[in-house]
This record gives structure tokens, sequence and C-alpha cells, in this order.
């Protein structure tokens, strides 16, 4: 376990300071001084090493989410609940974005598929956020079918990256058809 926990924080280190070129399996076995083999092991691709990273990354978002949805404020309404989710959310596809442009989009691909229903999310994804809103916001909730309202919330963030390229390409656009040609 120690082992792959000091591989994934050298790979994370690296991307994060160097980005994805920097990293390799000679930069990443060096750190914690392991054999290239031994890194092969337990990651036997760079994407393989990303990919776990990319899990600790959207493991501890979720995990600081739901303590900031517990420290809200007792003001707070579910819309203000939700605005957090989806702030949070945006910063998780930035971050992912900076570190591996390849891997997060295979990344909103394999989204797409969950979306479509072709691979069950349930099956992979820990509840998240979800559950926790619904305690903490249960007054203004009116969807009582928890199964429904997860359906709800789980494809609409599922729909996020998606929801930005259009919005970028709408802008691009605009901003093509908008500004004078010299």
């Amino acid at each position: 376990m120690a082992l792959v926990t000091a591989l994934k924080e050298t790979g994370r280190s690296i991307l994060e300071s160097e980005g994805r070129e920097a990293l390799t399996a000679l930069r990443v076995a060096e750190s914690p001084g392991v054999a290239i083999s031994s890194l092969y092991e337990y990651f036997p691709t760079m994407d393989s090493l990303i990919g776990a990273v990319f899990d600790d990354y959207r493991r501890e978002s979720r995990d600081a989410l739901l303590a900031a949805i517990a420290a809200l404020p007792a003001s707070a309404t579910l819309f203000d609940g939700i605005l957090l989710t989806l702030t949070v959310g945006l910063g998780v596809h930035r971050k992912k974005m900076l570190l591996d442009p390849a891997c997060n989009a295979r990344s909103i691909h394999y989204d797409e598929l969950v979306r479509l229903d072709l691979v069950k999310a349930e099956d992979i994804w820990h509840p998240g956020a979800t559950p926790t809103r619904r305690a903490r916001f249960e007054s203004e909730i009116r969807v009582r079918d928890a199964k429904k309202a997860r359906f709800m919330a789980l494809h609409t963030l599922l729909a996020l990256p998606r929801a930005m390229v259009l919005d970028l390409l709408a802008r691009m656009i605009h901003a093509l058809l908008t500004t004078a040609s010299r």
C-alpha cells in the first residue's frame, strides 16, 4: 500500500508541477526509489497511473464537498448546496483537464457512456453529494423518490462537461459572427 501511495503521490506531483509530458516511468520510479518493474506491476501504463491519480483527486474533492455542504450556514438553501456542488464539479473537470487533457477527454467519454446508461453508474460510483444534499435540505426537496432524485442529479452533473464545451463553442461562433472583419 505504501509503495502504491508513494507512486501515485509522485505521479500527481509531477503532473501538477511539470505537466503530462514530464510524467515518465523513469521519473516516477526515481522518486520513491523503486525499480521500474515494480511501477509496472501496479501501473502497467502511465494512463493507469493517471487514472489512479484522477480517482484520488475525485475522492478528495468529494470528501471536501461533503464537508463544505455540512459547513454551510443554517440559512443556506438547496440552491446554495447545488451551486456549491457545481462549483466543485467544475473545479474537478478543470483540474483533470490541466493535469492531462487526453485522459480527461477519455474520462468525459466514459461519463457519456454512463449518461447514456451503457455503463451503470451505481455499480462504480460512490453516491457522493446527492444523499448529503438531500438530508441537509430535506424540507426544500419536493421529489420524494430518492432513486429519481439521484438519477436527475447524477445525469445533470454528467452533462456538465458537455455543457461547458457547448457554451465554449457557442461563444466562439458568436465571436466569429459578431466581430467585424478587417
